[in-house]
């Protein structure tokens, strides 16, 4: 039974490991966990459409790592969880990013330069907005590492269907 669930997990990414437990196991009887950046690959894979991909692939790394891994439901877990998914995405978000501006003719990569600018301004003063309702809390970092990324996933997501638009 472990090995088809360990064989299902990495097939299909670790979204059907919510279920796992997280405590009273030894360390080597514990499911193995994807990379966030493999986690991301997989669901990408997945769903072909923006909507989709965003419903499906946006937190569920960061969702899993809460639930699978020790500390993941304390304050420093999720952070940590969070964060790891940020990774990733931002990682995605400057390879879509690059290959686009690879594609594009001089005019159009001056504009998206400017709109990817623009974009980087509202990020960080929405995060830094939706942080300040915990200022000082111990809250704070969770919901801007969570903003952090979400808007990088969902900024990725709208790069790789602008790069599967023909023109």
């Amino acid at each position: 039974m472990r090995i088809l669930m360990i064989a299902a997990t990495l097939s299909l990414g670790i979204s059907a490991c919510g279920a796992a437990q997280k405590s009273g196991e030894a360390s080597e009887q514990r499911m193995p966990m994807l990379s966030a950046a493999n986690t991301i690959d997989v669901c990408l894979g997945r769903h072909h459409d923006i909507a989709a991909r965003e419903a499906e692939c946006v937190g569920q790394y960061s969702a899993a790592c809460m639930n699978l891994t020790p500390d993941g439901e304390t304050n420093s877990g999720m952070i940590r969880c969070t964060v790891e998914e940020y990774d990733a995405w931002d990682a995605r978000l400057n390879t879509a990013y690059d290959a686009l501006m690879q594609r594009l003719d001089t005019p159009r990569t001056d504009r998206l330069r400017d709109a990817q600018r623009a974009w980087m301004t509202l990020r960080d003063a929405d995060c830094a907005f939706a942080a300040s309702a915990y200022e000082g809390g111990s809250m704070q970092p969770l919901v801007q590492a969570g903003c952090m990324m979400d808007y990088a996933a969902k900024r990725t997501l709208r790069l790789l269907d602008w790069i599967d638009q023909p023109g």
